[in-house]
């Protein structure tokens, strides 16, 4: 669940937003996926999503993001324009109506999940919901340039949730957080697995040749949610989720999300050569 966007490269628009590399990244790996969004009417980039409903709330206006990176990998980030808000009332209905053992990621981009209280979780054992919870915890000056900010009201959603994942710009030092697993993406750097109770896990990151870096942390993020569900020890997720979004950046956009059977064998070569 979270906005789709229009992100303007220097190569032209493009489709952008975690729901869109989350999406498609369950979608080749094989698991039945669907998304919850919110796009104006003119949005012409569904067909990105082929295989996947879309279910679209409606909106005067698309969320749209110009992303520069800087030479040590970080970003500088501007959002231009933002599209409606999903009401409370549909995410939970769209939880409610979900098969039971499901699992439900948060992908949030703009602050556009409706609502103050705690994200709804699906029903029935086996369930699982997790969050890549970047845009509850954005804010954006008059300009657009976006910024992170921590508040009471952004920690109270995530509680009750099973998984999160953040980069370590958006984790001030020290911070707990109420969920048993949070993993922190370090970039070129790879990632830390975070319990509570036990030490941090260093999972290095996996080498790719780098066409664009844009989404590499929602892939790792939905691979590791993924194989979490499936009930798989979290350092070997996390070893098969960095192999996927090393193969993620090696093309623009959304183009190089690889399938479970090519992350798996991005990670077995990897293996072999170490």
């Amino acid at each position: 669940m979270g906005h789709l966007t229009e992100d303007l490269t220097p190569d032209g628009p493009r489709l952008g937003g975690a729901a869109a590399f989350a999406g498609l990244l369950a979608h080749r790996f094989g698991v039945p996926t669907a998304i919850l969004t919110a796009v104006d009417a003119a949005f012409s980039y569904l067909d990105a999503l082929a295989g996947i409903p879309a279910f679209r709330i409606r909106s005067r206006d698309r969320t749209r993001f110009r992303n520069r990176y800087r030479p040590d990998g970080s970003r500088e980030q501007f959002i231009l324009s933002r599209a409606a808000t999903i009401p409370e009332p549909e995410i939970h209905r769209a939880v409610a109506g979900l098969p039971p053992g499901s699992a439900v990621l948060y992908v949030p981009v703009a602050d556009e999940l409706g609502g103050s209280g705690a994200l709804p979780r699906p029903r029935g054992r086996g369930a699982h919901a997790g969050a890549a919870p970047q845009g509850l915890i954005r804010r954006w000056d008059a300009a657009g340039q976006v910024s992170t900010r921590w508040s009471a009201r952004a920690r109270g959603r995530l509680a009750g949730l099973d998984f999160l994942s953040l980069s370590e710009t958006e984790l001030p030092e020290g911070m707990d957080l109420p969920v048993p697993l949070v993993a922190v993406t370090r970039g070129r750097h790879g990632a830390v697995l975070r319990r509570p109770g036990l030490p941090a896990v260093e999972i290095p990151a996996s080498p790719g040749a780098e066409v664009d870096p844009t989404g590499a942390g929602d892939v790792f993020a939905a691979a590791l949610f993924l194989e979490l569900w499936n009930e798989a020890p979290a350092e070997d997720a996390a070893r098969l989720a960095a192999a996927a979004a090393a193969i993620s950046i090696e093309s623009p956009g959304t183009e190089g999300i690889p399938t479970r059977e090519e992350a798996s064998a991005r990670r077995s070569s990897q293996g072999a050569n170490a």
